[in-house]
């Protein structure tokens, strides 16, 4: 079935698969965007970082965080709630990410910033934020994501490299031109050997779309590539509508091996799938193939995918493109609408009563 374009124009109705084969192009904007931004000198000289979002609005932020911990001049903090930690004030910038705009819990948190006199910046493309931010003159990054992501976790290009981007001009990492152009370069060549034309016999993504059918998964990562393997579960949970979850390598090591055996045979319908990296340090490489064993002795299929880069950044870009693509196929295979999130949209209803 993913080799019929009749399944893609049944179930994809919005056809967010326009989009997933040009994540690159959203990186290049944010990239090129974020280059003529500028920030007060007051913000320049922060003590902290925090990054306020939720759900796909939040994805950007945990990718820079793994991706670039070797770079990052100063500690990144998530709040992924409606409070602010009591620390946050005025050698704190605050960066109030929200791909709608509306998110309550954000916009709470943009009224405590203000109250604890937090230097505020933003990342949007509308909604109250946007007017906030402009009423209150904050530094913003306000994208127009239109056919490139109809939904939050779909427009990671904006989201990571406008938060990067915005950084840099910040003074808080510095990334060459050549990694920017590296991580553009991978994704490219995914989408070469991943695109929906592509036959399953000669497609990655659709041969481990088709192994994951119908099972319940791991993803297992480490150092840089923690973030992505964060951004995979979460689109494989809404885009596919199919239960994902990531635990970080070597932490698993130390507790969640030994909560695998009971209820009995239940890990035996699990799939893992080991993210592995020739850049991670020497000691956690060796902890892949023996974590494998142990997730085979508990009857679990073990899929490993080897990232190819020369660098922290190229090795995510290739990373975040072919898991948009496993997560996509596994919708079709699914057969339900991967722009859609009902239950979310029934609850955020919900809540406002």
């Amino acid at each position: 079935m993913l080799n019929n374009t009749k399944t893609f124009k049944t179930y994809d109705k919005a056809d967010i698969a326009y989009g997933i084969e040009r994540l690159a192009k959203q990186v290049d904007i944010a990239f090129e965007a974020t280059e003529w931004f500028s920030f007060p000198s007051s913000y320049k000289s922060c003590d902290t970082i925090v990054v306020a979002g939720m759900g796909g609005s939040a994805l950007g932020a945990h990718v820079v965080q793994t991706s670039c911990a070797k770079k990052l001049k100063k500690p990144m903090v998530f709040v992924h709630d409606y409070q602010l930690p009591a620390w946050v004030g005025s050698k704190t910038l605050v960066i109030l990410s929200s791909f709608s705009g509306t998110t309550e819990e954000v916009l709470s948190a943009a009224k405590q910033a203000q109250k604890q006199k937090a230097k505020i910046a933003v990342i949007t493309t509308g909604g109250q934020l946007l007017v906030l931010a402009k009423r209150n003159k904050w530094p913003m990054y306000m994208f127009e994501p239109g056919d490139l992501a109809k939904q939050p976790r779909l427009g990671l290009g904006f989201m990571i490299c406008g938060l990067l981007g915005m950084l840099e001009t910040a003074g808080y990492i510095k990334l060459a031109k050549t990694e920017k152009q590296a991580m553009v370069s991978a994704m490219s060549e995914v989408v070469d050997s991943c695109a929906l034309d592509v036959d399953s016999k000669e497609n990655p993504a659709k041969q481990v779309a088709l192994a994951l059918k119908d099972r319940p998964m791991l993803f297992v990562g480490s150092e840089h590539l923690v973030g992505c393997a964060h951004v995979i579960t979460n689109q494989i949970n809404e885009t596919a509508k199919q239960f994902a979850e990531f635990h970080e390598l070597p932490e698993l090591n130390h507790h969640l091996m030994e909560g695998l055996t009971f209820p009995k045979g239940m890990f035996a319908k699990f799939s893992v799938v080991m993210i592995k990296s020739n850049l991670y340090n020497e000691q956690t490489k060796k902890r892949y193939p023996i974590t494998a064993e142990v997730f085979e002795k508990q009857g679990a299929q073990v899929i490993e995918y080897e990232t190819r880069g020369k660098t922290e950044l190229e090795e995510v870009g290739e990373l975040l493109q072919f898991g948009s693509f496993l997560s996509y196929y596994l919708g079709m295979i699914n057969k339900v609408n991967p722009a859609e999130i009902p239950y979310v949209d029934w609850f955020k209803e919900m809540i406002k009563k």
